[in-house]
């Protein structure tokens, strides 16, 4: 009869190895003095650098967004443009309306903390929707109008523009002058390169042009034909360079220009001729 098999014993991986509780026990203090445990203090400096971590970020934050704001950039741009003879009104997303005078280009671009137009060439009227944050500014050449809730016109004139106000307040600054003349309703400025003017009193009708009506006070002849300009295809030419100053006074229809031509010699000394080009030439009267 055979003898039952006893379970075999577990030899050890390695002979006369000591057990893993007497070598810790041998070099516990080696170990202690390698790998030192933190005290109760420096046990909580995970979680507060986690707190200085997140303020730190919360302050990078801040900057980048005071950043962004402090440079004020803009996402979007929009042209508008007028032929000759043709007016336009436009609504901005804000409420406020633009009147676009005949032969003129605009640019309205959207900002962060600011609603900013450019007065490329010609003329317009601004009825301003007030903002408490964002401002409103016209910028034509050299000239910059800021708006404090206003109705105004601009006018370009090459690097000088006539700034019209008819409600509320406006601010006008010049490229390279320090200070801001305040217009008050009812003054009109001539601002830009060359010597600094003096708000004036704007003169009676000089507004209806967004209805087609050019009325002029005591004009030099040379304003005139600018205005007519915008409204008449062919080019109107002064033959005499002295023709310029003569003084106008009336109220023409510009969507009629070639009928306001024809009635410049009844109350000045001058010829009209109209060429088969489609110009017309202003010479005087002998």
């Amino acid at each position: 009869m055979t003898a039952p098999r006893r379970p075999p014993t577990p030899r050890p991986d390695r002979i006369g190895a000591p057990s893993p509780d007497r070598v810790l026990d041998q070099h516990r203090d080696t170990l202690k003095a390698l790998f030192p445990v933190p005290d109760a203090a420096q046990l909580y400096r995970p979680h507060r650098s986690r707190r200085i971590g997140g303020t730190v970020l919360g302050l990078l934050l801040a900057v980048g967004l005071g950043g962004i704001y402090a440079f004020d950039p803009g996402w979007q741009q929009h042209d508008y443009q007028t032929a000759i003879g043709e007016r336009r009104s436009v609504l901005l997303a804000d409420g406020s309306r633009i009147e676009l005078d005949a032969d003129s280009h605009l640019q309205v671009r959207s900002h962060l903390r600011s609603r900013r137009t450019v007065l490329v060439s010609g003329r317009a009227r601004f009825d301003v929707a007030p903002s408490r944050w964002r401002r409103f500014q016209v910028d034509a050449g050299p000239v910059q109008v800021r708006n404090y809730g206003t109705v105004f016109d601009v006018d370009r004139r090459g690097d000088r523009s006539e700034v019209r106000l008819w409600r509320g307040k406006v601010g006008v600054r010049v490229a390279g002058r320090d200070g801001e003349q305040r217009l008050h309703p009812g003054q009109q400025l001539l601002a830009g390169t060359g010597p600094v003017q003096q708000p004036q009193p704007i003169a009676t009708g000089s507004g209806e042009w967004t209805e087609g009506r050019l009325q002029f006070a005591q004009t030099p002849l040379g304003e005139v034909v600018r205005s007519l300009q915008r409204y008449h295809h062919g080019a109107i030419v002064l033959d005499e360079p002295g023709l310029a100053t003569l003084q106008v006074s009336g109220v023409f229809d510009g969507d009629h220009a070639v009928t306001a031509l024809a009635l410049l010699p009844e109350i000045l000394p001058v010829a009209v001729h109209r060429r088969d080009d489609g110009s017309v030439h202003i010479s005087a009267r002998h």
